[in-house]
């Protein structure tokens, strides 16, 4: 008996140990991510994948962190098999993986990822491209919050989420894992006279909403129309006025810049909550 409580105390000893180290190691204050304004109304910021840095174009739908083609050769990284997965079109894409990548931006420790690789094509223009796209599996297990007003990504401490939240409006969230639960994106539940819509919140759609045809009368436009203005309320206090077009989607809808760039939103991508603020 009385060795077995020695073993269970060491046990518990062994646990508190751990708990402590993991209580250091979380950060005393919010970590703060400077964006850098890309075009007109996108954003890119620094990241590190694997020691090699470049600016990443930051895209809150694009379910999965992707590298460069020509910055990926350069990268400390086995790419192998095939992830599949699917834009908001229903456009397959598909291509290797390198597995639980390691992403900072500068000093600032992000979640490890499976990244894969893109090729931007004509995307950009005369632009400079940028080395990859950032998504939300990056910040995996993370409370973050995006205030475009002050060019700030922030990653949140318990504490600090608490104080940021106050005054903020929740709203319903879901949590989306496709390409065999490598990819992260999160929908909101936006109230509809047939039930309750689930739409992408995409950093990267830069000059208009996306309604799916099959919604497009329960928010007020038109099925037969392409670009159109929706004015919806997404909850109290919270409205959508944006330039949008209904398309055939596999998804609901998207809210991209033109809504996400008037109000500070804040995703607990741990515990699977949101909360938005009008901006100031």
């Amino acid at each position: 008996m009385r060795a077995a409580l020695l073993a269970c105390g060491l046990v518990w000893g062994v646990a508190l140990a751990f708990a402590s180290a993991a209580i250091a190691a979380e950060p005393a204050s919010p970590q703060v991510i400077k964006l850098e304004r890309f075009r007109k109304a996108l954003w890119t910021l620094p990241i590190t994948v694997n020691g090699k840095s470049g600016r990443f174009f930051l895209d809150t739908g694009g379910g999965r962190t992707l590298l460069e083609t020509e910055f990926a050769t350069g990268v400390d990284c086995r790419f192998w098999g095939r992830t599949t997965g699917f834009n908001m079109f229903g456009e397959k894409g598909s291509g290797p993986r390198c597995d639980q990548a390691s992403i900072a931006s500068g000093q600032i420790v992000l979640t490890r990822a499976d990244v894969g690789t893109i090729d931007w094509g004509a995307r950009w223009g005369a632009d400079r491209k940028p080395d990859g796209l950032l998504s939300l599996d990056a910040f995996d297990g993370k409370a973050i919050t995006l205030d475009q007003k002050a060019a700030e990504l922030i990653i949140e401490t318990p504490t600090s989420l608490q104080t940021r939240i106050q005054g903020a409006r929740e709203v319903p969230l879901r949590l989306a894992r496709e390409c065999s639960g490598a990819c992260l994106t999160v929908f909101i539940g936006v109230p509809t006279k047939a039930g309750m819509a689930w739409l992408t919140l995409d950093s990267g759609a830069g000059g208009v909403s996306l309604i799916a045809r099959d919604y497009a009368q329960l928010f007020g436009l038109s099925p037969d129309k392409g670009e159109q203005r929706l004015d919806y309320p997404i909850a109290e206090g919270i409205r959508v006025d944006s330039p949008v077009v209904v398309a055939d989607m596999i998804m609901d809808g998207n809210l991209g810049q033109p809504f996400l760039s008037q109000h500070v939103v804040t995703l607990d991508l741990a515990s699977g909550r949101a909360w938005f603020r009008q901006a100031l």
